[in-house]
């Protein structure tokens, strides 16, 4: 089974000053070798996070920030999403139901995604426990 890190877990696997590092870390390494999926949207989201400046100080170089994007897509075991009909229309359902507005968009198109292609979406973000049909655990849960 793939998971799909959120944002959240890959800026704090990434992020040695995160308070939460080495757990997410450990998780990732685990879990992510055995089946890892990202998407587009994932992958601009931890390079907007982690190269801000009034987020991080220092903020990650951009230098830095690509290639471990890169790094993580070149895994062998890393799968990339891409929107299929079957995604978009559970999203536009999810968005619908939901009464979707900002964040939550952006969090209901990775649940779609997850959903749609079988992942385990892990997050921090305890929103997600809402979805139903929605596997999804908190880093914890993998160690």
């Amino acid at each position: 089974m793939y998971i799909l890190p959120d944002v959240n877990i890959l800026v704090a696997a990434h992020r040695l000053d995160h308070p939460a590092h080495q757990a997410t870390m450990a998780a990732l390494d685990d879990e992510g070798h055995r089946g890892f999926a990202l998407c587009p949207h994932l992958w601009n989201g931890f390079i907007r996070l982690v190269t801000h400046p009034s987020i991080f100080t220092p903020p990650t170089p951009l230098a830095v920030a690509l290639d471990t994007v890169r790094e993580w897509r070149q895994r062998p075991t890393t799968r990339i999403l891409a929107d299929t009909p079957a995604s978009w229309d559970l999203f536009e359902k999810l968005c619908r139901l939901h009464r979707a507005q900002g964040n939550a968009v952006y969090d209901l198109h990775l649940a779609a995604l997850a959903i749609s292609h079988r992942c385990v979406l892990v997050s921090s973000d305890q929103g997600f426990a809402r979805i139903d049909g929605l596997r999804w655990k908190t880093p914890d849960v993998l160690l």
